[in-house]
């Protein structure tokens, strides 16, 4: 699916960053050539290390590996890795982003010898989204959903950014908390969404494609009811209202005008709503 096309400050930074990365890697390239099977050895080391949480180290190892065969992608994945964890530590708040434009280097030189590395993608949409560079960690998240198509996570990852980053793009949200139940997501409140969009698809199917001019007045009547409730202080009413909106009275115009509204209100109050 396609995301709407990128600001011209962002083209211009993200060609910045690819120039970088991609002069990173030519150097790498044109570096003597190492051992890769010791670089393989210091990538196990350096997993190892982190396994222990000596982030320091594995960076370290990592970088060894690097020195070793500039090729290696994991070499650079699990280098991002650590990178990102010294960002997390408590110890180094000062040099927080120094760590993030690091990972993201790191990631980014992983995902350019390996374009179908899909835990790089991922991870690197997460550091994006850290940084509310919420377009790229979208574009990074479909290319980890490309490459890894049994993995659940980045479909949850997408449906929630597409939901409260987003405008407009409520339907697609909606699409990838389907498809990461579909593929065995246990996230509880994920599920109960995806339960909900499947009832109010089915319902909505086996009505009329047509809806007839009273069940237009209904809706209104009903929505008008909706936003009394929640005056009210009646909240578990409401939210039943809005169910009712969106499955039985789904097709009518009034409806459709206001989808994106009715389902963001739905699943911010669906929660706390009794099964």
């Amino acid at each position: 699916m396609k995301i709407s096309s990128m600001s011209p400050a962002f083209a211009r930074a993200s060609a910045g960053m690819l120039c970088l990365c991609g002069f990173l890697l030519s150097s790498c390239a044109s570096a003597p050539q190492g051992d890769p099977a010791k670089a393989r050895a210091y990538v196990a080391e350096g997993r190892e290390a982190a396994k222990r949480g000596d982030h320091a180290k594995a960076v370290d190892l990592c970088s060894r590996a690097i020195e070793e065969d500039p090729q290696l992608s994991e070499a650079w994945y699990s280098r991002g890795y650590s990178h990102v964890q010294l960002r997390l530590s408590p110890e180094s708040p000062d040099f927080a982003r120094g760590y993030e434009d690091r990972a993201i280097g790191d990631y980014s030189q992983a995902i350019q010898i390996n374009p179908g590395y899909g835990d790089a993608y991922y991870n690197r949409a997460m550091v994006f989204s850290s940084r509310a560079l919420y377009r790229q960690a979208a574009e990074d998240l479909l290319n980890a959903i490309k490459y890894k198509e049994q993995d659940p996570e980045p479909h949850l990852d997408l449906a929630r950014l597409y939901e409260q980053k987003f405008e407009d793009m409520g339907l697609q949200a909606d699409e990838h908390y389907v498809k990461y139940v579909d593929l065995g997501g246990r996230d509880r409140d994920a599920r109960e969404r995806a339960r909900r969009i499947k009832e109010q698809k089915k319902l909505a199917a086996s009505m009329p494609k047509v809806p007839a001019p009273e069940d237009e007045t209904k809706a209104q009547e009903i929505d008008a009811r909706v936003m009394q409730l929640f005056k009210d202080g009646k909240k578990d009413e409401a939210v039943k209202l809005v169910e009712e909106l969106l499955t039985t009275y789904a097709r009518t115009k009034y409806v459709q005008g206001k989808i994106v509204a009715l389902k963001a209100l739905q699943s911010a109050y669906m929660k706390d709503v009794p099964k």
